[in-house]
């Protein structure tokens, strides 16, 4: 097998319609959210991070909006 053929089968979907790159990708972005969230107090990171999981497309660029502006890069 060559590495091509090994992108296409991750991405390709399973019998529940969605791609196992896509989960991983989606649960990074919850991991870096909830993980962020928690590094700065947010009391409500669990929820942030179901949030960009299950719809990131909406919850990421919310979550960056409502909660990195105003922050000093160190």
């Amino acid at each position: 097998m060559d590495a091509g053929s090994l992108f296409n089968e991750a991405t390709q979907a399973t019998h529940g319609g969605i791609s196992p790159f896509a989960v991983m990708i989606s649960l990074a972005m919850a991991y870096y959210v909830h993980n962020d969230a928690r590094e700065h107090n947010n009391p409500n990171a669990a929820y942030w991070a179901l949030g960009t999981f299950l719809a990131w497309i909406i919850f990421l660029p919310l979550y960056w909006f409502r909660n990195m502006r105003g922050r000093k890069a160190s």
